[in-house]
């Protein structure tokens, strides 16, 4: 059975709520947990690479770097994504849990921003220069961002929709 056409676009929004969250998330966990890890133990344990910790660590950082600069951009989707849902959710569900899912997605989107067109970009250039003091300096901040703003924020705004959508809101309806 069809929904009704009024209710098209809370369906709407609740997909593309969780499908940009998931991404952004997922994403987060993949490249953090997954890529890196990995992309660093095969460096190390390859033995095309044996005694050679700078290519090592250029090899590594390639993949780790790229996989970054890739999801930069998924993420810039994602943010828009995610204000685009709320901003669809102001008119079917609590204004007052949609502009806070507005407020945490805005500012997911400027840690992006930040970290896409800000942060990386400088990072690139000391590590292109051979200034590893100033890119370490960097990428920790980069991780820092990234595990104590953004992963949070996420979370927040995950719970932010399970709340949002729980029997006793959407009863509420529009308050």
């Amino acid at each position: 059975m069809m929904p009704a056409t009024g209710h098209i676009g809370p369906i709407l929004a609740r997909a593309l709520h969780a499908v940009a969250l998931s991404l952004w998330l997922g994403g987060l966990v993949a490249i953090g947990a997954l890529v890196a890890p990995t992309a660093f133990h095969v460096t190390r344990t390859a033995p095309a690479f044996a005694g050679n910790l700078p290519l090592q660590n250029a090899v590594a950082g390639g993949v780790v770097g790229g996989s970054l600069h890739l999801f930069t951009f998924l993420c810039y989707a994602c943010g828009v994504l995610l204000l685009l849902a709320n901003a669809l959710l102001l008119r079917h569900a609590s204004r007052r849990w949609a502009m806070a899912g507005m407020i945490v997605s805005g500012l997911l989107l400027c840690t992006a921003l930040y970290l896409g067109l800000s942060l990386t970009p400088t990072m690139d250039a000391a590590q292109a220069r051979g200034d590893l003091t100033t890119f370490d300096r960097l990428h920790h901040q980069y991780e820092q961002v990234s595990s104590v703003v953004q992963m949070p924020l996420l979370l927040l705004l995950a719970l932010l929709g399970a709340l949002r959508d729980t029997p006793q809101r959407t009863a509420e309806g529009r308050g």
